[in-house]
Parts: C-alpha cells; structure tokens; sequence
C-alpha cells in the first residue's frame, strides 16, 4: 500500500481505540458465525457442521460445552454471544502504520507499506503492570520502538500487519507478532537464572529498568501475563479476520506460509513457524500456489514471487 492509502483508511475509520473482548478459542465460534453471514444463513445445524471442515470449531471441549445449550441442534448467529463465558480478556484494537517503502528493513512483500492493527492491553493490565514491574521509565523493559507498537501510554500487546488492494479485493497478512510477552518470558528466565548465584541483588541488577522485586516481577509473568500467553496468537488472527471481512469488506485473506514468507521479506532469522503453519490451520486457511493478484501486477513483487521456487501461500478457505 502507499503510505497515503494507509492514512487514508486510518483517516475514514476514525482511528478510533476499540475494546476486543476475548476467550480461549472464542474464534470457533466467530468462524461459525463468518460462514452464517457469508451463506446468508441464519442458523447452521450441528450434523452439517460436522459433516464438512467447520467440524474443527466445535472440537474443543468449552465450545462443546458451550453448544450444548443450543436448542433443536441448531446454532443461530444470534445466539453465539450469548455462549460466551463470563470471564473476558479485554484488548482494545487500534490503527497505525508501518514502513517506509524499505523493503530491506520492513520486511514488506512489496515495497511499499502496511496498515496495522494492534491489540493493545486494556487499563487494568497497566495497572498491574506499573504496581509489580515498577518500570523505571515510560519505554518498559519488555517492548520495542522500533515494530509497530504504541509509544504512548498505551501498551502493546501484539500486531498484526497487512498489506490491501480494494481493487483486487484481497488482503495479505504479512505477519503477527507480539514483543511484550516473549520479553518478558525471557527477562523473567534471566532474572531468576541470575539470583541463584546472586540471591542478594534485586531485579534491578540485571535490568535497570525494573525497580520491582523478584516475587512481584514473578506474579507479573506467571500470573497476570498467564491468560494473554495461552490467547495472543489465536486472538490476534481473529481480530484482523473480523477486520477484514466486516470494518474492510474484503473477502479474500492470504497469509504467508513460513518458506516463501521468509524469503520473500528477506527475513534474517527464523520467526516462530507455529505462526505460519499451525495457526493458519486452526482457521481454516488452505495451501494455494497462487499468490495474490495485486502482488503479480506488482512488478517488482512478481519477479521476487518468481525467483522462489514451488511458492505456497495461506489462503482462508471460509
């Protein structure tokens, strides 16, 4: 995308900070709900649902659990609200966007930009964050300025970048990442590593940027982050899908798959291959040769598509 277009869809939509309510495994229901909408349907029945690849949705043992109070065996699109769990996960969505038409270093498919959408965490979460972690600035020890992350007080949690072409009505999904909570993994591990030959220094010593202490830093990691670890990669994916399909209105959703990402973006390093092989399965996605048709009338895109051999691409078969 030009870096205009990319202003020009945060322009119309307001840019406007949105609460995303999650759970484990909410998109099986929302998936449900996205092939309703997409067949004009006001309800499916549970035996065509497991007659057809829709039956991964409704494997899971709490949507189980949750489809048993469907009457009649039928789920109604407008019922699947009311079968969500009482404890949420709430995120709140923002728009940005990211590179500067080099491709080198954003890791871009053409060389252009990408409109991004980040799941930030909500208010509650930063208070938790501040009373434990006690950062000694504003620029936390578990983020980096230098990835599509919010810089205000805002935190973020996880992105998803994309690159759109209304014209051809097709979206790439060029990666999802998070940042904060491998960090703050990692740091954690450090730390805890590092005050068993030193038991009498705090957290400061091996990061100066945190002033809280070790049993609060651990209560951070293991308890407050714990519901975010288990949902960010499945929540994020889920967010940008609804993005797409309602706030965008575009149909057709690609995503790379690990070889042809890798080397087309010219990744140093390999990324998590989890992100581009089991999850895209989770929803759905299907293995297609054919890449999206705005990359091939990109001339500089097609002739790095071209120079990769037996190129697949992730394509959302719903």
């Amino acid at each position: 995308m030009k870096r205009d277009d990319v202003k020009e869809i945060i322009a119309c939509l307001g840019g406007e900070r949105e609460i995303y309510h999650y759970f484990k495994d909410r998109y099986c229901l929302d998936m449900l709900g996205l092939v309703m909408d997409q067949q004009k349907r006001e309800y499916l029945t549970i035996t065509e649902i497991k007659s057809c690849d829709l039956n991964r949705y409704i494997q899971k043992p709490n949507v189980k659990a949750m489809l048993k109070h469907c009457g009649n065996g039928r789920v109604y699109k407008s019922d699947l609200e009311t079968l969500w769990p009482s404890e949420l996960l709430p995120l709140v969505t923002q728009l940005t966007g990211w590179g500067d038409s080099d491709r080198g270093w954003d890791q871009t498919t053409r060389n252009q930009c990408n409109l991004v959408l980040q799941l930030n965490f909500d208010n509650k979460h930063t208070q938790d964050y501040q009373r434990l972690v006690k950062p000694d600035d504003h620029y936390g020890p578990f983020e980096y300025w230098g990835h599509p992350v919010s810089e205000g007080r805002a935190k973020t949690m996880s992105w998803v970048r994309m690159d759109i072409n209304f014209d051809t009505n097709e979206v790439l999904i060029e990666e999802i990442q998070n940042d904060w909570l491998r960090k703050a993994h990692s740091m954690f591990g450090y730390i805890k590593k590092g005050l068993k030959k030193r038991p009498d220094v705090k957290p400061s010593y091996f990061c100066s940027e945190i002033m809280g202490g070790f049993e609060d830093l651990e209560c951070y990691v293991e308890t407050v982050l714990a519901p975010y670890q288990k949902t960010w990669a499945e929540a994020s994916m889920m967010a940008a899908i609804r993005f797409i399909r309602y706030t965008l209105g575009i149909d057709n959703i690609y995503y790379h798959s690990f070889s042809t990402g890798n080397k087309i973006k010219q990744i140093c390093g390999d990324p998590p291959k989890s992100m581009y092989t089991t999850l895209p399965k989770q929803f759905g996605f299907e293995l297609t040769e054919h890449a999206p048709e705005f990359l091939m009338q990109d001339k500089r895109a097609r002739r790095y598509i071209k120079a990769i051999d037996n190129s697949q691409w992730h394509k959302l078969a719903a």
